[in-house]
């Protein structure tokens, strides 16, 4: 080693391009507020937020529900009967005297139990209470009651031929306009709005058939009402405007239901058999 030999100079040369960006300080704060604020429940807000806003999904549809089961398997169609009679009856309270969002509430929870046994429900309500009541008529009219088994049957092809294709035809429609509907939550508008007839049933029982028009112009009302607001909170979802047309026809077609309801379960006219003559002479 060279301990007295001095040591040399090196001289380095940074060539620097004057092209290249330099440092600089960046102002954060205003970044930040471009890609938008973040609210108490931890959703973004804003107008970047909005713009990237999913759009509304309906139950039934997106995601595979319960661990990714199919519609083959029993477990998806499990969850749809998760509910218990208090959330029927709520419902059906709901259908009946529709003063709040029916879909608000069946949305949080879909079923079908209700859909599917409120029809069944009024199937056996219109034709026991009409058996009941032509019985009535004809031992008051002095004639033999001859049971009529074809009624039930037309009930149950009635009820659920107007259920399913309505329920169908305004999904299939809806969704062509871009309302992003459901297929349950559109089955279960129709399924609850047969609610009404049960009582209704009932009422019609009694022997005045003015008292029956009235019975069945408030089902009418009820009902009708139920279905045009439910379908209409569907129809508001979408970005562009659904065509008008299809209120008037749903319209139209439960007004033709409660047509047949009337004159096929509500009508009992029976004619008294007249006292024979008797002979001249006698």
């Amino acid at each position: 080693m060279n301990y007295g030999r001095p040591a040399p100079d090196y001289n380095i040369v940074v060539d620097v391009d004057d092209d290249e960006p330099t440092l600089e300080f960046q102002d954060f704060a205003s970044t930040n507020a471009q890609r938008g604020r973040m609210n108490s429940s931890g959703l973004a807000t804003g107008p970047a937020a909005t713009a990237a806003a999913p759009p509304y999904q309906p139950p039934g549809q997106g995601e595979t529900p319960t661990g990714g089961y199919s519609v083959w398997h029993t477990e998806y169609w499990a969850q749809y009967f998760n509910v218990d009679s208090s959330d029927v009856v709520q419902r059906s309270f709901l259908a009946v005297v529709p003063k709040d969002s029916f879909l608000d509430v069946y949305n949080t929870n879909p079923d079908l139990w209700g859909t599917f046994w409120i029809p069944t429900s009024v199937i056996f309500a219109m034709f026991v209470t009409a058996s009941l009541s032509q019985s009535i008529a004809v031992a008051l009219a002095g004639q033999k009651r001859e049971y009529d088994f074809s009624m039930l049957s037309f009930a149950v092809f009635t009820i659920y031929t107007y259920v399913l294709a309505i329920g169908t035809f305004v999904y299939l429609a809806t969704k062509y306009f871009g309302s992003q509907p459901g297929l349950m939550e559109c089955f279960s508008v129709y399924g609850y709005a047969m609610a009404v007839w049960i009582p209704i049933s009932v009422l019609c029982v009694l022997p005045f058939d003015w008292f029956r028009w009235v019975m069945v112009a408030i089902g009418f009302a009820s009902s009708g009402f139920f279905i045009m607001r439910s379908v209409n909170q569907i129809v508001s979802r979408s970005n562009g405007k659904l065509h008008k047309g299809i209120i008037p026809l749903l319209l139209v077609a439960h007004a033709l239901l409660v047509v047949i309801f009337k004159f096929r379960f509500f009508s009992y006219s029976v004619s008294s058999v007249p006292a024979p003559t008797p002979a001249p002479g006698k």
